[in-house]
């Protein structure tokens, strides 16, 4: 695949503002065009039993801004050399989102998110993730503190569908902005316990554990050459264990990785709810931008 068309949802505050530099910058690699898309949000206020929306002469005026805001930024991408399309689409932020990228067959979303500590970290809600349990376009997510254009990346795989998207997307984008990839493998140790349970249990334990190891090895190697045949020595393999988040984390921040890339579910009905655990841990720990994936449809 390639990076062709590039959608930044914006509601123009300084999340969405980093995002829109991080997809300039982008695009300005990729060769790629640039849609804006903004979704206004009309307030509805609870007095007591009632609501009360604003009224034709406040929603023009909403109305009237957003395009301002947008005309804007419009400008800075324009000033940019990039070319681009700005739309204003009334509705639910994420679904628009979504309708949006499936009408005009985009390839990458990028959105920004605000940080967050504590238990507020658990929390769903923001639009943010909304959009990606419900959005199937691969979708790069720009931290607090921004980001660099993607150099080294590392690639969170375990031989599912959507690592699989995820890897076919960073391989799109390592073939225009190059750098070294990192395809990390998370497992179980089930035989490490075991290690230290006396001569004979601990020697077969030792065994099984270093030909699991070797079987994964092989196998992960195996996946990048087929993935990456072209930038196959570009590529590195590693195999971690204990928590998957950690481990991906830890070694991102060895290699020096500007995008971390991994695979996400979401379908219909109650999985929906779920960006999977690791997403979730690497959404709101990961100091740099994050490249998340479904399977593709």
């Amino acid at each position: 695949m390639q990076i062709n068309q590039i959608l930044v949802p914006t509601d123009f505050s300084e999340n969405a503002e980093r995002a829109l530099r991080y997809a300039i910058e982008l695009a300005k690699q990729c060769s790629a065009k640039l849609h804006l898309l903004h979704t206004p949000v009309i307030p509805t206020y609870l007095l007591m039993d009632l609501s009360y929306s604003p009224g034709p002469e406040a929603v023009t005026r909403i109305l009237n801004d957003a395009q301002d805001a947008l005309d804007r930024q419009s400008k800075i991408v324009e000033e940019a050399g990039i070319e681009h399309f700005s739309v204003i689409r009334e509705g639910t932020v994420h679904e628009v989102i979504r309708d949006y990228a499936r009408e005009h067959d985009l390839d990458l979303v990028v959105v920004g998110t605000h940080g967050r500590t504590g238990v507020s970290k658990l929390m769903y809600g923001s639009v943010t993730e909304r959009v990606i349990k419900t959005v199937h376009t691969p979708i790069i997510i720009v931290p607090p503190d921004g980001g660099k254009v993607p150099s080294s990346m590392v690639i969170a795989y375990d031989f599912s569908g959507p690592s699989k998207r995820a890897a076919e997307v960073a391989r799109a984008i390592h073939g225009v902005c190059h750098g070294p990839l990192h395809l990390v493998h998370s497992y179980l140790d089930v035989w490490g316990e075991y290690t230290d349970r006396g001569a004979v249990i601990g020697e077969a334990a030792e065994k099984r554990r270093e030909a699991l190891r070797l079987g994964l090895e092989e196998m992960l190697q195996a996946e990048a050459e087929e993935l990456f045949s072209i930038d196959a020595q570009a590529i590195q393999t590693h195999l971690v264990t204990g928590d998957p988040a950690d481990g991906i984390l830890k070694i991102a921040e060895r290699v020096g990785a500007t995008l971390i890339c991994a695979g996400t579910t979401g379908k219909s009905g109650i999985e929906r709810l779920l960006i999977g655990s690791v997403a979730r841990r690497l959404l709101h720990d990961s100091p740099v931008p994050l490249l998340l994936a479904h399977d593709s449809d």
